[in-house]
């Protein structure tokens, strides 16, 4: 720890542009902010909607978002952009989040001898992280599957602060819900269309009282919401929604993809999950999904092999019969992947 009167330590956290980069960035903003008064942090993320979110937690954001993808230009535009941020801000901490968004500022600051870390929270270290992890002081994991080496550090996925369990009951009071069970599916921050395309179709064909909670991301939202007007069911329909640890506690099944910090979340609340993993992404997903369905914590469906019929047999299992969820939720506890607020720690720093 420093003197307060000393010129704080600067600390820049380098997101990518996915909820799945940014949100542990923000967790560990958070706790930085909280616990250590000798640090200034700042976040370098290229999500024009969740720049937004960091802005309104009072963080000072940097870095150009594009609405498009195009690797020659962004890496030429990131590039330069790099080495303005670095000479403009000064930090003596670099911690990346992977994605090659982040790329160019960690590799230039381990260049100009800045303390250099990285975060991977999935099980496979992605391309941009493989690279740098040659070049950092310290790798932080967030699965303890395949970790191994002094610089690295296992922590889990570290989760905001306002992810907290709520009591089941009073979760479903909140939403206007009854007791009877209730399937959130989500296809994270962005959302996702085959999730959108399945679930609707799911909800039509499954019999028996459930009620539903799908959060749809802003592109397809509107075309759903209308389709849902035409279901008569007790429903939550949003594209996006800050206060999730109502909508986990709620939840007694998840439909969901497979990134490492929703896999953070659901083995937190310990909820019984379908698992769809995104088919790109580097593979990361699918590796995370598997290693859920080895602990028996969730089913898996892949969609190059995806089968409807199996899948709402699944769901329908699960969601009525309580032994099999019950046994599916001791074992997603057990998991211990994701770390609350208080729990998680920056020793490491």
């Amino acid at each position: 720890m420093c003197k307060l009167k000393r010129e704080k330590t600067r600390v820049l956290l380098v997101c990518e542009r996915s909820g799945g980069h940014i949100f542990p960035a923000f967790a560990l903003g958070k706790k930085i902010k909280e616990t250590r008064a000798c640090c200034q942090v700042y976040f370098f993320a290229t999500s024009s909607f969740l720049k937004g979110y960091l802005e309104k937690e009072g963080f000072v954001v940097v870095g150009r978002s594009f609405p498009f993808r195009n690797l020659f230009f962004e890496s030429f535009f990131r590039l330069g952009e790099a080495v303005y941020l670095l000479l403009k801000l000064r930090p003596k901490k670099v911690i990346g989040f992977g994605g090659r968004d982040s790329f160019f500022l960690v590799f230039f600051s381990f260049l100009l001898f800045r303390d250099t870390v990285i975060y991977e929270p999935n099980i496979k270290l992605g391309k941009t992280n493989r690279i740098l992890s040659f070049f950092a002081r310290k790798i932080l994991r967030g699965f303890k599957k395949g970790v191994r080496g002094r610089r690295v550090k296992v922590m889990g996925i570290p989760l905001r602060e306002n992810i907290k369990k709520i009591d089941k009951f009073k979760a479903k009071k909140i939403l206007n819900f009854n007791d009877t069970p209730v399937i959130l599916c989500m296809g994270g921050s962005q959302g996702s269309t085959f999730l959108n395309r399945i679930f609707p179709k799911l909800v039509k064909s499954l019999g028996g009282d459930f009620q539903i909670i799908h959060l749809t991301g802003g592109k397809e939202y509107f075309s759903i919401l209308e389709l849902y007007n035409k279901i008569e069911r007790k429903k939550f329909v949003k594209d996006f929604y800050y206060s999730m640890e109502i909508l986990y506690s709620a939840a007694d099944l998840i439909i969901s993809r497979a990134g490492a910090s929703t896999l953070g979340e659901i083995s937190y609340f310990g909820v019984p999950s379908i698992l769809i993993p995104h088919p790109q992404a580097g593979g990361h997903q699918k590796e995370n999904a598997f290693y859920f369905k080895e602990k028996r914590a969730a089913f898996v469906f892949c969609e190059d092999s995806f089968s409807f019929e199996k899948f709402k047999d699944t769901a329908e299992n699960l969601l009525f019969k309580s032994e099999l969820r019950e046994k599916m939720k001791e074992n997603t506890s057990n998991i211990r992947l994701g770390v609350s607020f208080e729990e998680f720690t920056t020793d490491w720093l």
